[in-house]
């Protein structure tokens, strides 16, 4: 038997996919491990299900609370573990029979704390899976390069659920309430927490897009979480980790973007609204004019666009940019 791991799932009305994310973690191989269904206040039929498994076998323990969201479901789930490594799984989404042994045996190897695969996209439409953010292959790096390579997307992000971790550390960190992106925050915290850290050049977590998912954001308050993320975790870079603050300079510079986009596309009545912010949002993207012109990670389109939106010019040639804002 492997180390003892706790899979956190928090559920909330997923009954169509609930089984089968359980099901992918009760055939893991050579581990020992307790699954904990942190039921979100489902009002489908998501929490009689997590009791059903807890009934069959002993691994499953379901915890039941009042809805409170994905950081606070996360965070009970924390409270609650007794594994001496920790991960998280999507109640929609799965994982290989064969994931957790490998990354356990990985990660005592290599005496590192925190264990990052790759992941399959899943088409919920289709059923087509694709191999998605994966690194490039199997090594031990700084938790500091890792950082810099989850700011720019590099084979890896800010996904809670594609990682091990060793439980020491979580101490004194949990997840943001009533907060979206709320790993952006967290992620690299641990990262550079960890100081070491294994890249596992292995897909196995499968993130599943459900059938109709693409969204259309509803602007609202939440909408500038994800830049009001950045620009903290660039400050705390700039200062205390200066050899990766280009990559989170980039990070910076792609929310402030993303943010312009999305609340330039809003509706008329929410453009009002959030005029403030938008002005805000380019008065920041402008002080960071020279470096995105002039820094390798973008390329001409972006360099192009971001411009644009700097100089209130983007609105005119909206239509000639086929990529609009996209969820991150």
């Amino acid at each position: 038997m492997g180390k003892r791991l706790s899979v956190i799932v928090p559920v909330y009305n997923v009954a169509a996919y609930l089984s089968r994310c359980v099901d992918s973690l009760l055939e893991q191989k050579d581990v020992e491990l307790e699954i904990l269904l942190v039921d979100d206040g489902s009002t489908d039929a998501s929490g009689s299900i997590c009791d059903g498994y807890a009934a069959r076998d002993s691994r499953v323990r379901v915890i039941h609370k009042e809805n409170g969201g994905l950081s606070i479901a996360r965070n009970a789930g924390l409270d609650a573990a007794e594994g001496e490594y920790l991960t998280f799984v999507d109640s929609d989404d799965y994982v290989e029979p064969d994931s957790y042994g490998p990354m356990l045996a990985l990660a005592e190897r290599w005496g590192a704390r925190l264990v990052c695969g790759g992941r399959y996209d899943v088409d919920g439409n289709t059923g087509e899976k694709t191999v998605g953010l994966c690194p490039e292959k199997t090594e031990r790096i700084s938790g500091e390069e890792l950082a810099g390579r989850i700011f720019l997307w590099d084979g890896c992000d800010s996904s809670a659920c594609d990682k091990l971790y060793h439980r020491s550390l979580f101490d004194a960190i949990r997840y943001p309430e009533g907060r979206v992106c709320e790993d952006v925050p967290v992620t690299y915290r641990l990262v550079l927490k960890a100081e070491w850290v294994v890249l596992w050049n292995r897909p196995y977590y499968h993130y599943y897009h459900r059938p109709g998912s693409i969204t259309t954001a509803e602007v609202s308050e939440k909408t500038l979480h994800f830049s009001q993320h950045t620009a903290a975790i660039y400050e705390d870079i700039r200062k205390n980790h200066p050899n990766i603050e280009p990559q989170a300079r980039f990070l910076r510079v792609k929310s402030l973007s993303h943010l312009m986009l999305l609340l330039g596309q809003a509706e008329p009545e929410k453009r009002r609204q959030f005029a403030g912010e938008y002005r805000q949002a380019r008065r920041n993207l402008s002080r960071h004019t020279a470096f995105f012109l002039s820094s390798p990670y973008f390329d001409r389109k972006e360099r192009l666009r971001d411009l644009l939106l700097v100089l209130g010019l983007y609105r005119f040639v909206r239509p000639f940019f086929h990529k609009e804002a996209q969820s991150l």
